[in-house]
């Protein structure tokens, strides 16, 4: 065993088990947070897979509306149109807890979206792009959502990992190695002791016999 420089005492001994056992107690727990936040990021891994591919298909259906209308109508007039276009968009970021962690969530809300344009003058063309796209930003809303989600969980994952680790590797095992060196040094000091003791026992009793 190596040397250990603490004071083999019973009052030392007693301290460090109860350290030993809040160790204990806080690799469990840290270990159930752990396995809880894993199966969180995996079902937040796969709504982010499923997201992101609904974006990309809103994206470009989107730009596809758009190259549409430019072909029919010209890319100058549609930037024309675009500018004459209000149309108020409103974003709200809320946080709910998961394991005493932050994740956000994200409410994106745009006003409904009324004809801007004559059909008479310059067909659907133009309100089917308008409309491809407010698609598209709500689809890119949600994936910033559950992307940024993924990426917190991780990063907590990680750090209950490293504290799991320490926990596991270094700080439970040093205290064992503790207890167990001062267990060992109370009971061959109580065994000199017995010795001690015993061989005074026998010297009062030649003493004794002397008399």
């Amino acid at each position: 065993m190596p040397h250990i420089d603490i004071a083999p005492t019973k009052s030392n001994y007693l301290d460090i088990q109860e350290s030993l056992e809040r160790a204990r107690e806080g690799y469990n727990l840290l270990d159930q947070k752990r396995q809880i936040l894993v199966m969180e990021l995996m079902n937040r891994v796969e709504a982010a897979r499923r997201v992101k591919r609904e974006t990309l298909k809103a994206m470009e259906e989107a730009y596809a509306a758009l190259q549409n209308a430019s072909i029919t109508h010209g890319s100058d007039l549609l930037m024309r149109l675009a500018a004459r276009v209000s149309v108020r968009h409103r974003v709200r970021v809320k946080s709910r807890s998961t394991m005493g962690i932050d994740i956000p969530e994200i409410d994106y809300e745009a006003e409904k979206i009324q004809p801007q344009f004559s059909l008479a003058d310059w067909g659907s063309g133009a309100d089917h792009v308008m409309v491809k796209f407010r698609e598209a930003l709500e689809k890119v809303a949600r994936l910033a959502e559950v992307e940024n989600a993924v990426f917190r969980l991780a990063h907590e994952i990680k750090k209950t990992q490293r504290r799991v680790q320490a926990l596991e590797k270094t700080f439970i095992p040093e205290y064992e190695e503790k207890l167990e060196y001062i267990s060992a040094s109370l009971a061959e000091r109580e065994r000199e002791n017995l010795v001690i003791m015993k061989k005074a026992k026998q010297k009062r009793q030649a003493r004794h016999k002397s008399e």
